[in-house]
């Protein structure tokens, strides 16, 4: 889904009905009392403005009124405003042709004006139209010429208006969506100085869609939250909503889902609001999708399909025939999803060749014949001009022939490029099914290489456990066996009579017994402790003592390290924050990113160790590890977690390799460099957090994790 900013009128859209109707009525009773032509003009395009929300046919009408008026007694300035608002009262009524036709008008009678305001209004609305059409690079332009105007009147709103549509060219292609951000994040301060709800409104609900679009899904629903305050009453609340419903559908919430596609349908309907009618029906039959409703789903996807065919909405059409295609093909209804297939390949075919621009250049042509007309008729009284009428009705049959001719020649074209097309989807169907079996059979690899370093990982956790527990078992051991030695010394004192010898004995082992039962607690709960992370994890975070976290990982690395080289040691140092707060995380994913960097410094470190003891220079080595609570640029708190080695550290030629799949620095059979890639993958994507790496060649390596607190 995409959102368009539009002011259409130097006075912006109230966003309450009642309000408008309340001043509509007030600037009729002026009119009727008004004698002066120009200030009539003036008055039936005020009246125009107010009937837009309410009664786009009543606005066409004062609009006419205004026109018909203005052209009579030779205003330019209330011409160019009427031809404006006819324009927009068809743009709301979805007939771009006929809202190109009067704009373009209204754009010439700016310009004899030399009004530069009027100017850059008409620009930024007949890009409007040609982005709707999808006609990206026409829409630009007309956009930054809008921008240009703009920006020597310091007009604030026009700004605004540009800058949206701007942002909104951009937001169409992925890769210039930071490009759009940079547009909408300029024009929102400007929508608060205006001070206008509509403006902002529209602003904050396209930087939302840039966020959920980049997984930041949080900072997405803050912006629609926003969006939904500003529009309050207004006609373009339920574009907001349905945004809020994406967030939820891709939060897994889908009763939230719901709610807010079922409110936004509500409003829609209560405003006859088509188009975000037909959107609402599309979030619905998503969310029922995923419920795996399939009833409701088409029911959806119907109703949403023959709103979008009323109105013309094609962009609409194309997801409404691919949802409905993918449906049809999920239930095995071939023949369904077949049609709704064939629907897709037309519409997309439709939206991405030229024909629109033929349409829009042979209706200027009729323009001009049909203008050339009217002038031919007001002169029919004299005979040379009626001579000269036959003339140019002769040539305009001409050129009409000629016309037809190319229209023809154009057809001819069009049906063999599609013959054209036709063989090579053939053949690219073919290449699609390949590139999907291989895709395939390296999605089985993968998986199979990430539980090898999952069972890696495990590995080095098994290590750290055993050095845990042999500790307190030893004790347990070497009391039991000298609590069976007194035992026996006892039994030979009460034989003998000795009965202060045996109560002696039999105190020591009490006592020892009271230390076997402590070092047998102890292990208990450093197994229980164990298996509370190494359980498998069902996904479910939970509020977890980051510090408690990672200082465990870090004695479960040390000691798994040991466990395999007796000779190692290094110094360990802690620099905890005791001010953090629970972080709400899965303990297992985070502990394998920590116990992955920990085991990855005391290599690091252990490896330089080895090379110094041949050169018999001296070396400590250190880990550090530090936690601190931070703010991200967002606002939102967060804990940031630091794990430092002074070991040789990383060629910086290769520091921005480090996360990605497969990549490795250890001899071959030491590694399978899935590590970090894992390790990246759930900072980022599970957590909406950052990790990143500094080193310095021959001094060590520092990694830096930051994960928001909520």
């Amino acid at each position: 889904m995409r959102k368009l900013i539009f002011f259409f009128c130097s006075i912006l859209f109230f966003s309450n009905c009642f309000s408008q109707d309340r001043e509509a009525d007030s600037l009729l009773a002026l009119l009727n009392k008004e004698s002066a032509d120009t200030a009539r003009v003036d008055l039936m395009n005020k009246i125009a403005v107010n009937y837009f929300n309410t009664s786009p046919e009543k606005a066409m009408q004062y609009g006419t009124e205004a026109k018909t008026l203005a052209e009579t007694k030779g205003y330019t300035q209330g011409l160019a405003y009427a031809l404006k608002n006819i324009g927009i009262a068809y743009y709301m009524q979805a007939d771009y042709i006929q809202t190109l036709t009067y704009w373009n008008q209204s754009l010439k009678e700016f310009e004899n004006a030399n009004d530069k305001k009027g100017i850059a209004n008409i620009l930024s609305n007949l890009g409007a139209v040609y982005n709707n059409e999808g006609d990206d690079a026409k829409a630009l332009d007309y956009y930054l010429k809008a921008l240009r105007y703009a920006e020597e009147t310091n007009d604030t709103l026009r700004l605004v208006t540009v800058l949206n549509n701007i942002g909104t060219v951009y937001f169409n292609n992925a890769s210039t969506r930071d490009t759009a951000l940079h547009y909408y994040l300029r024009a929102l301060p400007l929508c608060e100085i205006l001070g206008d709800d509509d403006a902002i409104g529209t602003t904050t609900v396209n930087i939302g869609e840039i966020y959920l679009d980049k997984n930041k899904d949080s900072l997405a629903l803050h912006y629609f939250e926003r969006s939904v305050k500003a529009y309050a009453n207004s006609k373009n609340l339920p574009y907001s909503l349905n945004d809020i419903a994406r967030v939820y559908e891709k939060r897994k919430d889908y009763t939230t889902a719901i709610k807010y596609h079922q409110e936004a349908l509500d409003i829609s309907n209560k405003l006859s609001a088509r188009l975000e009618v037909s959107q609402s029906y599309q979030g619905l039959a998503n969310v029922y999708i995923q419920l795996k409703q399939t009833a409701q789903a088409l029911d959806a996807y119907k109703n949403a399909e023959l709103i979008a065919k009323e109105i013309a909405a094609d962009y609409e059409l194309e997801k409404i025939y691919r949802g409905l295609a993918k449906t049809y093909a999920d239930m095995n209804d071939y023949p369904n999803a077949y049609k709704y297939q064939l629907l897709l390949t037309t519409i997309k075919d439709t939206l991405y060749n030229d024909e629109k621009d033929k349409k829009l250049a042979f209706l200027q042509f009729n323009f001009e014949i049909q203008k050339k007309q009217t002038e031919i008729d007001l002169l029919t009284k004299d005979k040379t001009l009626k001579d000269l009428d036959l003339k140019t009705q002769k040539t305009v049959k001409n050129s009409l022939i000629a016309v037809l001719s190319l229209f023809i020649l154009l057809v001819f074209i069009l049906f063999r490029n599609y013959r054209i097309k036709d063989k090579t989807n053939a053949l690219l169907d073919s290449q699609k099914k390949e590139l999907e079996r291989t895709l395939a059979e390296l999605k089985t690899m993968q998986t199979q290489l990430i539980q090898s370093e999952k069972m890696a990982s495990l590995g080095e956790l098994t290590a750290g456990i055993a050095h845990e527990i042999q500790n307190p078992l030893n004790f347990v051991n070497n009391f039991s066996e000298v609590s069976s030695e007194m035992l026996d010394e006892m039994k030979v004192e009460l034989a003998a009579g000795n009965m202060q010898q045996a109560t002696g004995i039999a105190d020591e082992v009490q006592r020892n017994l009271e230390k076997i039962l402590y070092h047998g607690r102890r292990a208990d709960a450093i197994v229980k402790g164990m298996l509370q992370h190494s359980r498998n994890s069902v996904g479910k975070k939970e509020p977890t003592d980051i510090n408690a976290l990672a200082n465990e990982y870090l004695r479960l690395a040390f000691h798994g390290l040991r466990a395999k080289d007796k000779s190692f040691n290094a110094e360990i140092k802690t620099y905890f924050d005791k001010n953090i707060n629970n972080v709400n995380i899965v303990p297992q994913d985070v502990g394998r990113v920590l116990l992955n960097l920990f085991h990855n410094a005391f290599y690091a470190i252990s490896e330089k160790q080895k090379a110094k003891s041949r050169t018999q220079e001296d070396y400590k080595p250190l880990l550090s590890v530090t936690t601190q609570k931070i703010n991200f640029p967002s606002g939102e708190g967060g804990v940031e977690i630091k794990v430092e080695d002074n070991g040789n550290g990383i060629p910086q030629k290769i520091v921005d390799k480090i996360f990605q799949p497969f990549f490795t620095t250890k001899p071959a059979g030491q590694g399978t460099g899935l590590g970090l890639s894992l390790a990246y993958d759930i900072i980022t994507k599970e957590y909406n957090g950052t990790i990143k790496a500094e080193s310095k060649e021959g001094e060590g390596t520092r990694f830096i994790i930051s994960l928001p607190m909520a």
